[in-house]
């Protein structure tokens, strides 16, 4: 039985381009345990696990490789034009993020653990994660002209239509509305030296060891 109490839970979020991945590294090499919400779905989707045996039973084995691999590309094709079986899916994946978020806060022994869920304020609005309990969330933040000017130049680097990555910022809640909602704004207009000095000073005023 587990007796040492359950840790401080806090949630680091941001917008598509604001620098979040960079800040969850910081908060990494800082000794902090975070756990991935992008990584659990990910592996979810891995042969044998529990979420890929869901979604096979569901949508049938038309959806996997010859290597009995999920085709995501076909179960995509599948969910994009049902709404009813998109609705299923989704609460498939956010029941096994939030199972497996669950299990890894249970399992830790620190004071502190993070969360890292990009899309926790558009599927917080939904009651989507409505049995993970967490203490605070924090925003890494930049201004939308700042974000764009950054999505256009990583859409460059990675030979991508700019125009199709920069429609991403539309499907996702404003950054500026995001301000509002969440319980600590990290500003990320500088640079990583600046963001890590942020991460610091925000440990500190909330007497966070690290």
């Amino acid at each position: 039985m587990k007796l040492n109490k359950i840790p401080k839970i806090i949630v680091i979020t941001g917008s598509i381009g604001t620098g979040k991945s960079t800040a969850v590294n910081i908060i990494k090499e800082m000794g902090f345990k975070v756990l991935d919400s992008d990584k659990i779905v990910h592996e979810g989707y891995n042969i044998g696990n529990t979420l890929y045996n869901k979604v096979v039973k569901h949508f049938g084995k038309e959806i996997l490789n010859k290597d009995n691999t999920i085709d995501r590309q076909k179960l995509g094709q599948i969910v994009f034009n049902d709404k009813v079986k998109l609705i299923f899916l989704n609460n498939l994946v956010h029941n096994s993020v939030v199972e497996e978020l669950i299990k890894g806060i249970n399992e830790c022994e620190d004071e502190v653990i993070f969360l890292d869920i990009p899309l926790i304020l558009e599927v917080k609005e939904k009651n989507e994660f409505y049995d993970l309990k967490f203490d605070e969330i924090w925003l890494i933040y930049v201004n939308e002209q700042t974000q764009r000017e950054r999505l256009w130049k990583r859409a460059i680097i990675e030979n991508k239509n700019p125009d199709d990555v920069l429609k991403i910022i539309s499907k996702q809640i404003s950054i500026e509305e995001k301000v509002s909602m969440v319980d600590e704004v990290i500003n990320n207009e500088g640079t990583v030296e600046e963001l890590e000095q942020k991460i610091q000073e925000l440990l500190k005023t909330k007497g966070i060891r690290w």
